[in-house]
């Protein structure tokens, strides 16, 4: 059997009995933070820009199929997965997989629009987001950040398409039909990380994805060559197609995906960790310190920042987030709005961070040990390193971190009422026939 001969099998014949319940587990918190992500990010400027659009040029109203997450009205489901899927990540709190970084942005937004639609049950809605995380982390487990690509959408419109044939209940047929549909579409460049393009790609991996299946659906096919798509993107040499499909349903690749716990780009997170580290350890204050030097690998210099200009570009800021986390004591959505970029005291404290990038590092996202030294005015130099931050795999939140991740980011979005409503439907998600009700909430706040 060659790679879609053995990931279709698995995707017709694996239902939620055959995962893992620490797996399931884990799908759902990866769907409740997604959940949190969708509807912070359908409050930034991204997001009201994309509402705009759909509103004027698409249509909105009572009798649309599908409901938006966070908007109030509903639109036609293309349209509600590609705005679900640039809420969940312009609020830049999507859970990415590395060295690679295909992600769960690229899943969670597909699914609930189509349970919507085709009245999923919540155990549906969980085996297609497992089993799409877990086929799109396999296949996506090489990284492209070095040719220019990013991982994320490109290798998740994979991830789209096998949730959503996996929620239509397709044959084999028709999901290598998907698969070769969806292959087509891959898409996402380096270039445009802190612009609205960065969170567009993502938003159409998801759209297309899930197009790629309903043309499947509709008998429509494409080349599901998926060795041969990345022996070409990569080199023979580079692509190992046993472990794509080694121990496949017995070890679950889906544990792979860190959760991410500050609304800015991932590569900032190692050395904001070390920094609170740091100063539980010395108790020291902004105001005593002079330097903070970071080092890091090559391909982080897309976050060297040091005078960002609007919201998205300080997301991907070393200088921003870092002074920050000195400043504050920690990292929230409101520490990126304009009124704090332009902020004195935080322009003050951005000049005190200084990046050294090591070329000689493996040239992948996040690769080596991530460094912070931090010069203080008494004379001390303190240092810490991190080879990844909390909440990878090795370091895994556990579910009160999880739930108190959640509660932070929709805080100012739910009522106490509804956050603990939403989080406790999540949680018996496999238990729930009608999820009408849960969808109508996360719609209509």
């Amino acid at each position: 059997m060659n790679i879609v001969d053995e990931l279709s099998s698995f995707i017709i014949n694996t239902d939620l009995n055959d995962i893992p319940r620490n797996t399931v587990t884990f799908g759902k918190h990866l769907t409740a933070k997604i959940i949190a992500s969708m509807l912070s990010g359908s409050k930034t400027l991204s997001g009201n820009k994309l509402i705009s659009y759909i509103k004027e040029e698409k249509g909105e109203g009572i009798d649309q199929q599908v409901g938006i997450i966070g908007c109030g009205f509903k639109s036609n489901l293309e349209d509600a997965v590609f705005a679900n899927g640039l809420f969940a990540h312009a609020a830049e709190l999507e859970d990415d997989q590395f060295p690679s970084s295909t992600s769960d942005i690229t899943v969670i937004p597909v699914i609930f629009p189509m349970a919507d639609k085709f009245n999923l049950s919540g155990k549906e809605v969980l085996e297609a987001t497992i089993l799409g995380i877990e086929v799109m982390n396999r296949v996506g487990m090489y990284p492209l950040a070095s040719k220019g690509f990013v991982e994320l959408p490109f290798y998740g419109v994979i991830g789209a398409c096998i949730t959503a044939a996996k929620a239509l209940k397709f044959n084999e047929e028709q999901i290598k039909g998907a698969i070769g549909i969806a292959m087509g579409r891959a898409s996402g460049l380096v270039t445009n990380f802190g612009t609205d393009a960065h969170y567009i790609e993502s938003a159409l991996a998801c759209r297309d994805g899930m197009l790629a299946a309903l043309l499947a659906k509709k008998g429509m096919a494409g080349n599901p060559d998926i060795e041969g798509w990345l022996i070409k993107l990569l080199g023979a040499e580079n692509v190992k197609k046993e472990e794509i499909v080694k121990d496949l349903g017995k070890s679950w690749y889906i544990h792979n995906d860190w959760i991410k716990k500050y609304p800015c780009c991932f590569i900032t997170h190692r050395p904001i960790d070390i920094l609170f580290n740091l100063r539980r350890k010395h108790a020291f204050n902004y105001d005593e310190v002079i330097k903070l030097e970071i080092d890091d690998g090559p391909l982080s210099k897309i976050c060297d920042r040091p005078s960002p200009t609007n919201t998205d570009d300080a997301r991907f800021s070393f200088q921003h987030a870092v002074a920050v986390a000195l400043l504050y004591g920690e990292v929230d959505s409101a520490h990126f709005n304009l009124d704090r970029i332009d902020d004195p005291i935080l322009k003050e404290n951005r000049s005190k961070v200084k990046v050294v990038f090591h070329d000689d590092w493996p040239q992948e996202f996040l690769s080596g040990i991530a460094r912070l030294t931090i010069t203080l005015k008494d004379g001390r130099e303190i240092s810490g390193e991190i080879k990844n931050a909390i909440g990878a795999p090795d370091s895994p939140l556990n579910e009160e971190q999880v739930f108190d991740l959640y509660k932070k980011i929709t805080k100012n979005i739910l009522t106490e009422k509804d956050l603990e409503w939403t989080w406790e439907t999540i949680n018996k998600l496999e238990n729930i026939v009608d999820l009408k009700p849960f969808l109508k909430k996360l719609t209509y706040l």
